[in-house]
């Protein structure tokens, strides 16, 4: 039987020992006592070691559970409602999202807090967490109240809460934390900054189709002061409202890049079941290539970086047919088709969210496709896949068919040291451990614990 707490480090003696080019186990944490969690990474306790927050779905899309844990899989400490989990054991709850649970230094003392959601006394609170300890700091009645998670005369089905760290005033202030709320164009949608200490800076509501899935935080102009790129809309970091577009339905997916020799970063923007993909100007939202619908039917997702490392400049690579499917890759300065591929594994309707990875080299880009299990390059190429690891991996994160047996989902995070990703792999609903791979050449050094947005501003409602 397995312990409740399993660590597996390899170390430069058993790394030098993997074959060429294969992937390398560097840790598996059992997490079989708090099976049905989302991960969230980072350095709870302030000793230099990545630890992981696991945050259980409770009523309305706030967490039933906070659960701790060190890099070992010790458990520092757990909050939360355990009569609902109690009756909710074994069940995969809906939707499928993380709701709001993060791990940042929002008051820059050196240690980490918790943001998150807990539901209590029948209504949603705010609350902001000693990452040792679980202590409680600071709480406020949730700014997403029942009259925005189920306003009068709205359904509310299939919202995707999210937190964002950014920082409005500049990077050498004291960051912010951001939230927003919406639900696939069924309720209006709402997004609401606050300060360190929970206080409302600012909030704005907008119509349902005004915010999307995944924002990005970006400083678009160059002036050192993050943007919110919501989807349709994007806003400045007093709240005002920089431009917004109107597509018809909401954003499934948003990023951030220098693709062409416009001012400023471009805004890229995939849209939700009729399509297509914008590439619009981060000052004014102006279209610089779009894609047609016939290209991109359902822009589930769009990712920019280096993923045909030969070619000059970065490409974009969308997912173009809804959560399964078809890829294009196209020139990020033009819109021009590269490349289509698709998925190797293919299960109608199946809910996959591929995550950039910073895998070969920190300037290279490649795509881990959850429900194949492997990295791609911006060709479908397989760069990388778990080789002798896969069967262990499918079987401890439950992978299969069915939204409830989600994929391997990933974190992409520099954690061994050289400046390269590697992968935290879990899965939310049935998965019993998380696992992290690094390169076979990594020395497999664990480094000292840093913020990296991949671990805070999640790109995956997942």
């Amino acid at each position: 039987m397995r312990a409740a707490a399993l660590t597996l480090l390899c170390g430069v003696a058993a790394c030098a020992h993997a074959a060429e080019g294969e992937i390398t186990l560097w840790k598996e944490i059992d997490v079989e006592p708090y099976m049905g969690s989302f991960v969230s990474p980072g350095d709870l306790d302030a000793d230099g070691r990545v630890d992981f927050l696991l945050s259980q779905m409770g009523p309305h899309t706030t967490p039933a559970a906070l659960i701790a844990l060190d890099h070992k899989g010790g458990k520092l400490w757990e909050v939360g409602d355990r009569a609902y989990r109690a009756r909710t054991a074994g069940r995969a709850n809906e939707p499928t999202c993380r709701g709001i649970a993060s791990v940042f230094d929002v008051d820059g003392d050196g240690r980490a807090e918790v943001i998150a959601e807990l539901w209590e006394r029948d209504r949603p609170m705010l609350v902001l967490l000693d990452g040792a300890t679980g202590k409680m700091k600071h709480r406020i009645p949730s700014p997403f109240d029942m009259s925005v998670r189920r306003p009068k005369g709205h359904a509310s089905s299939r919202p995707v809460p999210m937190a964002l760290i950014a920082h409005l005033d500049g990077p050498d202030k004291r960051p912010s934390i951001v939230l927003k709320y919406e639900a696939s164009n069924r309720i209006p949608c709402h997004v609401v900054a606050l300060g360190p200490d929970l206080r409302v800076r600012w909030r704005l509501k907008t119509r349902p189709t005004g915010m999307g899935h995944i924002p990005t935080v970006a400083d678009l102009d160059g002036d050192g002061r993050d943007e919110i790129v919501l989807g349709q809309t994007v806003l400045n970091g007093d709240g005002s409202v920089r431009w917004q577009r109107t597509f018809g339905i909401h954003a499934d997916c948003t990023d951030v890049a220098d693709l062409t020799d416009s001012p400023g970063r471009e805004v890229l923007v995939s849209i939700c079941s009729k399509g297509p993909a914008y590439c619009l100007a981060g000052t004014d939202g102006k279209t610089l290539w779009q894609k047609t619908r016939k290209d991109v039917p359902h822009g589930q997702a769009i990712w920019a970086g280096d993923f045909m490392p030969k070619r000059p400049g970065q490409e974009v690579v969308i997912l173009c047919s809804g959560h399964v499917g078809k890829f294009m890759t196209v020139a990020g300065d033009s819109g021009k088709a590269l490349a289509r591929f698709s998925h190797l594994t293919q299960v109608s309707a199946y809910p996959d969210f591929p995550v950039k990875v910073r895998w070969t080299d920190p300037k290279t880009h490649t795509l881990w496709i959850p429900v194949d299990r492997r990295l791609v390059d911006g060709f479908g190429k397989t760069v990388r896949d778990l080789g002798r690891f896969d069967k262990q991996v499918a079987e401890r994160l439950a992978c299969g068919a069915t939204k409830k047996h989600l994929a391997a989902q990933a974190i992409a995070i520099d954690l061994c040291g050289d400046g390269r990703e590697d992968l935290l792999l879990y899965q939310p609903y049935h998965g019993r451990a998380v696992f992290i791979f690094t390169q076979a050449d990594s020395k497999g050094a664990p480094k000292p614990y840093r913020h990296q947005p991949n671990a805070y501003n999640f790109r995956t409602y997942f």
